[in-house]
């Protein structure tokens, strides 16, 4: 019974319509969020970091020209 207070209304909602997705789709979108797991993290160092090692960390994601 705690179980059930503890999820969400739109929990049963977000369940069907992962397992309504095709096969491929959740691949995407399991590559997805594995992507925005590792990314997000490095770019928020990269952002509020100071002058020199915020250059430093960006050159990792593009490369000057």
């Amino acid at each position: 019974m705690r179980q059930q207070q503890l999820k969400g209304p739109q929990q049963p909602e977000l369940l069907e319509r992962i397992q309504s997705m095709s096969r491929g789709k959740k691949i995407v979108l399991a590559v997805f969020i594995i992507w925005a797991v590792q990314a997000i993290p490095k770019w928020t160092a990269a952002i509020v970091a100071d002058g020199e090692t915020s250059a430093a960390i960006m050159t990792f994601f593009i490369t000057p020209r």
